[in-house]
Order: C-alpha cells, then sequence, then structure tokens
C-alpha cells in the first residue's frame, strides 16, 4: 500500500496535477500561455488578496521581474536576494508572490486600470496583464505554470523513442529531475523499480514489457523520459 501511495503522488506531481482541495485555491496554465505567445494572461489582483506566481512545476529559475506601474503591487520572491537592487543578477527564485496595495502617486507615472508584469527565467520571458478589480472574490491565490502537454501523436512517437540508448538517458536524466524537485529520493522503492526498469530497457526489453516487470506505469516512464529530454520538439526518426 505505501508503494502504492509513493509512485501515485510522483505520478501526479510529474503530471502537475493537484488534490481536490490544493486545486480550488490553484490555477494552472501552460508555459505557452505564461510566455504570452498569443495574448499576455490576466491576473486579477483583489483588495486584501495576492497571488503567488508558481515557476516550479516547469524548472524555471527567475532572474529578474518588473512592473511597468509599480504604484499598485510589490513583488515578493522566494529568495531574498531578488529584492536587493545591488545584486539583480543573484536572483534566483522559482515563486513570485504579488500583494495589492493601495495606489501610490508616483511622478511622471499615470494611473492605470491594468499593468504589465515581465519576468524573466533561466529559459523564457514571461509577460502577465495585471488587473485590479475592486469587487467579486478572488478564484484563486496560486498561479502554477505547467509544462506544455505535448500532441497525442507527439507522445505516440516518444513511446517508441524510448527503448532507445538515447532514450533510455532521457528518463535517466528526468530521474534525476524528479530528485532534484524532491518528487522521488534514491533509495526509495519507487526509485529502485526504476532503477530496474532502466536495465531492463538497456538489454532492449520492449517498454511495455519492461513498465510491467518492473512494476511502473508506461505514462511515468514517457513523463520522466520528458522531463529529461534536452530540448522540447519530437521528430520522427530520431
Amino acid at each position: 500500500m505505501i508503494r502504492h501511495w509513493k509512485t501515485l503522488i510522483l505520478s501526479l506531481a510529474l503530471a502537475g496535477l493537484s488534490t481536490p482541495a490544493w486545486a480550488q485555491a490553484t490555477r494552472t496554465i501552460s508555459n505557452r500561455a505564461a510566455r504570452g505567445d498569443h495574448a499576455p494572461v490576466t491576473v486579477e489582483l483583489h483588495p486584501g488578496h495576492g497571488v503567488t506566481l508558481n515557476f516550479r512545476p516547469v524548472g524555471a529559475v527567475v532572474h529578474r521581474a518588473w512592473l511597468d506601474d509599480p504604484s499598485q503591487v510589490t513583488l515578493d520572491f522566494d529568495d531574498t536576494r531578488c529584492a536587493l537592487v545591488a545584486a539583480p543578477g543573484d536572483c534566483a527564485a522559482t515563486v513570485i508572490h504579488l500583494r495589492r496595495i493601495q495606489p501610490l502617486a508616483i511622478p511622471g507615472l499615470p494611473a492605470t486600470a491594468t499593468t504589465t508584469l515581465t519576468v524573466v527565467t533561466d529559459r523564457d520571458l514571461y509577460t502577465f496583464q495585471l488587473a485590479f478589480p475592486n469587487s467579486g472574490a478572488p478564484a484563486y491565490s496560486i498561479l502554477a505554470i505547467q509544462p506544455d502537454a505535448p500532441s497525442p501523436y507527439a507522445s505516440a512517437i516518444l513511446t517508441t523513442q524510448i527503448a532507445s540508448p538515447a532514450g533510455v538517458r532521457w528518463v535517466e536524466q528526468g530521474l534525476l529531475e524528479a530528485q532534484r524537485r524532491n518528487l522521488v529520493a534514491n533509495g526509495d522503492p519507487l526509485w529502485e523499480r526504476i532503477q530496474a526498469l532502466l536495465e531492463q530497457l538497456k538489454q532492449g526489453r520492449p517498454l511495455r514489457e519492461a513498465t510491467q516487470n518492473a512494476g511502473v506505469s508506461e505514462a511515468l516512464v514517457v513523463r520522466l523520459a520528458e522531463l529529461g529530454r534536452s530540448d522540447a520538439g519530437i521528430t520522427q526518426g530520431r
């Protein structure tokens, strides 16, 4: 039973899922949407409430963030160095908390109904439009940025590639990334089962047979491979 729950917890974490209680306060968006590829995502800041931007699911490290209009919002980070003006290059945050404040009168800065938050990470550039409603209740307190979900076609291609030497390396690297995110630890029963899976893949066994023998779900292995890949594109014949 313990082994079953550890597997379930890791699977949910890697898939970017949440428990029902957590989901009530959390809104999830794709990494593509957070980048503002089509239009910036709107984040509403209600009076007396804040919103936390969580970049941990995508493994992004925030180096810098700024507001076009800083008169209504304060920024807090999980790395205190980010607040030091003298050392902005040392910032390595993964979480940003937005807090609405009473508007400040800043000379030369016109009052606006919305403003733009720009976040620079080690991987991407993100833009969010901040809005300031004066009525209603917030629908969420956490905005979690999740990895872009691959298309079913791309997932099918990746599944066929996992049994290749390159695919095995992706799973190995994905396991190390999951360990870095504290989703699994060396010596855990699940860790040992994934090691057994890797050994069978290296011996040339098909993915389905290897997962059944090792007691690991195929979906979990695909997610680990996605984590471990060095690039985002999936092309046939790689």
